[in-house]
């Protein structure tokens, strides 16, 4: 693969049909990507986006909003370098936690527990994932995650 570019950067409000497509491509949500209050990053391949991440902020917490690959990347371990480096954010911002929902995978392996739902939306209410299940009178599916990011 040497002639493959691989980059990942800040994702801007003109990322938004790239980001939602690769979330939509894997299955995830894609209310409220790229709000007020969120970072997220886009992955390209040869200037096309092969991967996104995201994190919404709290007070000294974040939830990771969506980790994806493309389905013509996948296998390469994009995807953990995308949620590594979203955890290595959110610990150098000085959040003490970082949450997570999902309906599959293996989180213990980039140090997460799982925790009860109550826990993310007593800490992070404001968050614009949180805010659109409640708009839509829903509750996230899966499991509820958290990564300390004190130790």
């Amino acid at each position: 693969m040497s002639d493959t570019t691989l980059t990942t950067r800040l994702a801007t409000a003109q990322d938004k049909p790239n980001v939602t497509r690769v979330f939509s491509e894997a299955g995830l949500d894609t209310d409220a990507t790229l709000e007020g209050g969120t970072t997220y990053w886009i992955m390209e391949r040869n200037g096309e986006a092969v991967g996104a991440v995201g994190l919404e902020h709290g007070d000294g917490v974040s939830l990771l909003r969506g980790a994806a690959v493309a389905p013509s990347a996948r296998g390469l371990g994009l995807g953990r370098q995308l949620v590594i480096s979203a955890v290595e954010y959110a610990r150098g911002r000085g959040d003490r936690a970082i949450y997570m929902f999902s309906k599959g995978g293996k989180w213990e392996s980039f140090g997460f527990t799982q925790i009860p739902l109550a826990v993310v939306m007593g800490d992070i209410p404001d968050a614009p994932q949180i805010q659109a299940y409640r708009a839509r009178g829903e509750r996230p599916g899966g499991s509820t995650w958290m990564r300390d990011l004190t130790q």
